[in-house]
């Protein structure tokens, strides 16, 4: 039977942060999984309009599109953290009263579709990756047919089952669609920068990781050819991007296809052009690194975690202390600055045995963290406090163990047998003094990043 099909106007969506939040972590880059969807979906439905609300809107922009817009579908992506503010846009556009699918998806939905249909509008929950589903969904409304089937997705009547992840990559996002003016990322060398995602996935699960759009089937690691990423950044190169942040997980995961990269970026010949990438401590060796030299990469962003072997056992880093000493030296050595990320105050468990973090192991991370900053094996530094987020195993211990979340002056974190909510706040006061030192001391604190800082300074007065 052949349906005939109409045209369909389709708004995907970000929750609205308002204008204030430019310059802020959530406006560097539009949302990637978004513009992959529509990128993928479009060139298969050619008769669908789709109609991106970016991050920086108002409330009041988000709604008064939505309105002039008039769409078919609705579809909001969201994140756990971002689940309040998700929730309340998703009643704002129900109570538009608009004739119009509405559709979730992203981590949150993801993760705990019940907890979205239960407490939203939301007709539809997304579950995983996108694309095909998006496309299947879209085909099903074009042609009048019933959308309650459709693997990947969860509606009020069912949950029909995981969608196959993709096997070929080689697409690219709508980037047409965006003006690179309206986004800006925190450190940077050019004005004009953009994300790019060259693998989907990482081979690890670490204790604390959320990541359940690539997780919830295998293959964990799925890598675009290096051609096809070397069109992408040329086509970037002339939109006027001056700058690249490679997005995935992790970069440098297979040596081999990382330097088959590397070869392809340098036949561009592209004039001005550098690179930031992340990167696992256990898989750079002096050749790799003497490469992404050779194609400007200026900054790389490593998750060190911890200083401590115990712990980085424990949370599954599958990485060694040697291992990040090891790569901050190499890197060093061929003029690459280093973003490290470490964590405080980890749990796992072990043999049925709740294991956590001690205050001596943060001092002695710590006390790494200084020596490499004094050294200039790490150029900028973050800090955070684990947080068990939901979808991670470290979520699941923390409910086993009675370690709930809990507010503090520094957020949330976890209740860990013994150790004190002052000492937890001393801790992390001394690595945002850290932050906040090194920043000075380097002439980092720029135009661009005051507000961070000051910021910053403020919460440290107020611990």
């Amino acid at each position: 039977m052949v349906f005939a099909q109409k045209k369909l106007k389709v708004v995907f969506a970000d929750p609205p942060f308002g204008r204030e939040s430019k310059g802020e972590a959530v406006t560097e880059s539009p949302n990637l999984g978004i513009l992959y969807i529509i990128g993928y979906t479009r060139e298969r439905l050619p008769d669908v309009e789709f109609i991106y609300l970016e991050p920086f809107l108002s409330m009041v922009e988000h709604l008064q599109k939505v309105q002039e817009i008039k769409p078919d579908v609705y579809a909001l992506s969201f994140t756990t953290p971002r689940r309040d503010l998700s929730y309340e846009t998703l009643a704002k556009v129900k109570a538009l009263g608009l004739s119009m699918l509405i559709v979730a998806g992203g981590a949150h939905p993801t993760i705990d579709p019940q907890d979205v249909l239960k407490n939203t509008a939301v007709d539809v929950c997304i579950i995983g990756e996108g694309e095909q589903t998006t496309t299947e969904l879209l085909q099903k409304i074009q042609t009048d047919q019933p959308l309650t089937e459709i693997l990947g997705t969860v509606n009020k009547q069912k949950t029909n089952g995981l969608r196959p992840l993709l096997s070929d990559l080689d697409f690219f996002p709508a980037w047409d669609l965006i003006d690179f003016g309206n986004y800006d990322i925190a450190v940077s060398k050019k004005k004009r920068m953009a994300y790019l995602l060259p693998i989907r996935g990482c081979p690890n699960y670490c204790t604390y990781c959320s990541n359940p759009v690539w997780k919830l089937e295998k293959p964990w690691i799925r890598q675009r050819s290096p051609k096809n990423i070397a069109d992408e950044i040329q086509y970037l190169y002339n939109r006027g991007i001056r700058e690249i942040y490679l997005r995935s997980d992790t970069f440098n995961v297979d040596i081999k296809w990382c330097l088959q990269v590397c070869d392809e970026i340098k036949k561009l010949h592209l004039k001005g052009m550098t690179f930031q990438c992340n990167l696992r401590a256990d898989k750079l060796n002096d050749h790799l690194a003497q490469q992404l030299h050779d194609i400007n990469v200026w900054l790389v962003h490593i998750g060190l975690e911890s200083a401590n072997d115990r712990v980085l056992r424990g949370i599954g880093k599958n990485a060694t202390q040697a291992d990040n000493i090891h790569t901050l030296e190499l890197l060093k050595k061929h003029k690459i600055k280093v973003y490290g990320f470490l964590m405080l105050y980890n749990a796992w468990e072990t043999n049925g045995k709740l294991e956590y973090e001690t205050p001596q192991e943060v001092n002695t991370t710590l006390e790494f963290a200084k020596n490499c900053l004094r050294d200039n094996l790490i150029e900028y530094i973050s800090w955070s406090i684990t947080n068990p987020l939901i979808g991670s195993k470290l979520y699941d211990i923390a409910k086993k163990y009675d370690i709930a979340i809990h507010n503090v002056k520094i957020g949330n974190c976890m209740r860990l047998p013994g150790i004190s909510e002052q000492q937890m706040i001393e801790h992390v006061k001394q690595g945002m003094i850290l932050q906040l030192l090194n920043g000075i001391q380097k002439g980092m604190i720029t135009k661009k990043s005051y507000k961070r800082a000051a910021q910053k300074a403020i919460k440290i007065l107020n611990m």
